[in-house]
Parts: C-alpha cells; structure tokens; sequence
C-alpha cells in the first residue's frame, strides 16, 4: 500500500522566506502548501509555534491567523493550485475531470486511425464494457 508522507507526518503547510522552483511544484503536487512570506513574518510566526500557540492557516481566505487576537497575515498562492489543493486535485485528478472529452477523443481516433489501436484493443474494449476486467495492451 502506498502512503502520502504528507499524511504520515501531518505536514499541510510549510512557511519560509523562500522557496526553490522544483521544491516548491512538488509539495504542491503532493498536497501541501508552501507559504512565502518576508523573514521577519516568519520569525513572528515561528515564535508563536515554538510557544505552543496554535496558527491556523485558512486557503479560502488567504490568511494565517494567529493567537490572542493578533492580526491575520495575509498571503497568496496562484489561483489554479489554490484551486488544485482546496479540491484535492493532482494531474490525475485534473485529467479525469475530462473523461467526457477523453472518451470522445478515443472513439473517433479508433474510427480515423484503428491501427493506433494495437491487435486486439477493440475486443478488450468490448469485453471491459461487459464488465471484464483490463488486459494489457496487446503492442
């Protein structure tokens, strides 16, 4: 069984100064969310944690709020993967949004190009429809 160390750890959020370009696509792949702020928010804020208060983190709005009352910090993210991680959407789940489309695509390229198909590939299609389960491809 495959985990998410994002589960395993319970690590949601990461909050830093800055962030390399590749670290920063792959915790957002896998779910988390990498905040940039300036150092000297950051410091305020990791004060806060290291004393036990909690900080919650709401992507909805945008912000961090803190403890007793302090001011919310604002931040922001790109709209696409704010979208991506309120709805738990990774590429996959981004390409399956689109099976309608993905289906229309395969049956008129099964029409116009059958030989893309591979030996075999019609009758398996058939016989999943049926409630079979998949072969592999037959190339």
């Amino acid at each position: 069984m495959l985990t998410c160390p994002r589960l395993d750890f319970g690590i949601q959020v990461i909050i830093a100064p800055s962030f390399g370009d590749i670290f920063k696509n792959n915790a957002m792949q896998n779910g988390m969310l990498p905040i940039t702020l300036p150092s000297d928010i950051c410091t305020s804020l990791l004060a806060d944690a290291q004393s036990g208060q909690p900080l919650e983190v709401d992507l909805q709005k945008l912000e961090i709020r803190r403890p007793g009352g302090a001011p919310a910090v604002p931040f922001e993210i790109e709209e696409f993967r704010r979208h991506c991680l309120l709805n738990g959407l990774d590429d996959i789940g981004l390409t399956l949004q689109k099976g309608k489309e993905i289906d229309v695509f395969e049956e008129r390229r099964s029409k116009e190009w059958p030989w893309l198909d591979g030996v075999g590939y019609a009758k398996q299609v058939a016989a999943v429809a049926q409630g079979a389960s998949a072969k592999s491809m037959d190339w």
